[in-house]
């Protein structure tokens, strides 16, 4: 029988100390969370914890300017382009852009069969014309703007033009 001259009590295998074993642990949860982020935007891992990350980053700055976009688009789409005209004809303004249309028609209308002269009718004939022109066109902004817009696909889009 030897005797070890280093005492059982020392000879143990290596184990990593409790604060480096939650650092592992802490970085693959958190490389858990940036695939599920990126699975939920639809933009496929590389496999990189480094370069995923990065991709991560960039697509959450490109959803904040496209909701920063969209906020603005949203304000400029709820606005009645005609209200001036409505304030003209001391129209109250819902905020409705048919209900507001359908009131300011109204009103040109009864103004043009009351018009005491020509100058006067073809004034709000005018008026109409360009409510009508207006109207027209807010709607087919929303209609295009709320075709097909799709925030998840437009991030996949910037990011594979980016190469990420």
């Amino acid at each position: 029988m030897s005797v070890s001259p280093i005492p059982s009590y020392m000879m143990s295998v290596y184990v990593p100390s409790i604060g480096a074993a939650d650092k592992l642990e802490q970085n693959d949860y958190e490389y858990q969370e940036i695939l599920q982020e990126l699975a939920a935007m639809g933009i496929a891992s590389s496999g990189d914890k480094a370069t995923d990350k990065l991709k991560l980053e960039t697509a959450k700055n490109v959803l904040e300017m496209l909701q920063s976009q969209s906020a603005s688009s949203l304000k400029e789409r709820d606005s009645i382009p005609f209200d001036d005209i409505m304030n003209t004809l001391n129209l109250q303004i819902t905020g409705d852009l048919d209900e507001d249309y359908n009131t300011t028609i109204d009103e040109l209308d009864y103004e043009i069969y009351l018009a005491s002269s020509d100058e006067e009718e073809a004034y709000y004939q005018a008026l109409k014309d360009q409510v009508e022109s207006e109207y027209n066109t807010a709607k087919e902004n929303r209609i295009s703007y709320s075709s097909g817009y799709n925030q998840t696909s437009l991030i996949s889009q910037y990011m594979t033009l980016m190469g990420l």
